[in-house]
């Protein structure tokens, strides 16, 4: 994420965050809409080629319900060109509506999110057992007695 997009998703009258009710793509830009916390209404027009800067700051709008709580996804709907999401807070269900394009990008950037997130832990291996002594290993056994050949006799 870029820190020249951060400011976009602030609201300009209140300075609290907006929260994303419609993105879809028009020609070669990402057309936003929405509502900041306090209901001071938003149009954004992004560019798509500089997606990568600002698609972490829609995931983090599109997430955040009007009462500022983070959101749950309840259900998604994914269609051929709109995607339909579900979502839910403790107090409140919010539906949102992303071009399936988007989505995607968004999906795709929270996977690496989670990713990056997670703390990596080494595999633990486990210590072979010490080899116990050799002599105890040992089977004593008894020597077989073999006969000696018999010498010939003519006859």
């Amino acid at each position: 994420m870029s820190e020249e997009y951060k400011d976009v998703f602030i609201c300009v009258k209140c300075r609290n965050p907006r929260v994303t009710k419609l993105a879809r793509i028009v020609k070669n830009n990402a057309l936003i809409t929405g509502k900041c916390l306090k209901g001071h209404s938003f149009n954004l027009k992004l560019p798509i080629e500089q997606e990568h800067k600002w698609i972490g700051y829609l995931r983090e709008s599109v997430y955040k319900c009007r009462c500022g709580m983070p959101l749950e996804e309840h259900k998604v709907k994914v269609g051929k060109k709109k995607t339909q999401l579900i979502l839910k807070c403790t107090k409140h269900k919010q539906v949102t509506t992303i071009d399936t394009l988007l989505w995607n990008t968004m999906a795709a950037d929270r996977e690496t999110q989670k990713t990056l997130e997670q703390k990596y832990e080494p595999p633990t291996f486990k210590t072979a057992k010490e080899p116990e002594k050799y002599e105890k290993n040992i089977v004593k056994t008894k020597k077989k007695e073999v006969p000696e050949p018999q010498k010939w006799q003519p006859t």
